[in-house]
């Protein structure tokens, strides 16, 4: 999806930090490993208790971000009328947390922000922009300029915008990180992704399988198509 997560920051509580991890690892297993229609009960389960952590640390970045993490990949499970709505109410927990701590969770706020505005169409369905989502996902990188998410994002950005030399650059440094012992399961399937990406920009192709579109139902894309 989306960004890969690891709870960090100044002043971190180990309260805050073991309750985030552990419905991370969750989410996680959900999102990756289980198939969409099994997905939606298991979100609604984690949304209440992710909600019940940012009551508990009113004042912390990790529980918007997971939160608004976890709004997304629902709103794609369950698409249907409130799912815009899951949309923007995530771009708000994400702006929010980024007032509180930008270096929360490696910058996985605006990674995320960045990838929701190059993967959403534009007004007036919703609010993508490409700009925007080139500026979010380079805040990312001055942040965390070594990190797998960060350069791999930015690089699948500059792929589908048929920018194969920024693009490469940006995914070979991504091949380069290694995945981390605490994030197994999301920087692997980063690896998976990226080597596609990889061969993708080498060939100078802007077609390439690319998981983390899944934030979107087909049906979503084809109802934006159709307002052109």
């Amino acid at each position: 999806m989306l960004a890969v997560f690891r709870v960090t920051g100044a002043g971190a509580q180990p309260g805050v930090e073991e309750a985030i991890q552990v419905i991370q690892d969750e989410w996680a297993e959900v999102f990756y490993r289980l198939p969409e229609d099994q997905q939606v009960e298991k979100f609604t389960a984690l949304l209440a208790r992710v909600r019940a952590v940012k009551e508990q640390y009113p004042n912390r970045a990790e529980p918007l971000i997971l939160e608004a993490i976890i709004l997304c990949t629902y709103a794609a499970a369950d698409w249907g009328l409130s799912s815009l709505s899951r949309i923007r109410e995530a771009r708000e927990l994400l702006v929010k947390s980024i007032d509180f701590d930008p270096k929360a969770m490696e910058a996985s706020a605006f990674i995320t922000l960045g990838n929701l505005y190059y993967r959403l169409p534009g007004w007036p369905i919703s609010y993508g922009d490409d700009n925007l989502a080139r500026q979010y996902l380079e805040a990312a990188l001055r942040l965390y300029p070594n990190a797998l998410d960060a350069n791999y994002f930015l690089g699948d950005f500059w792929l589908h915008e048929g920018d194969y030399d920024k693009a490469l650059g940006y995914l070979e440094k991504a091949d380069q990180a290694p995945i981390r012992a605490s994030q197994k399961l999301s920087d692997g399937k980063i690896k998976e992704e990226l080597g596609v990406a990889l061969n993708a920009a080498r060939k100078r192709e802007n077609t390439h399988s690319d998981f983390f579109s899944d934030l979107l139902p087909d049906s979503f894309e084809y109802e934006d198509e159709t307002r052109q």
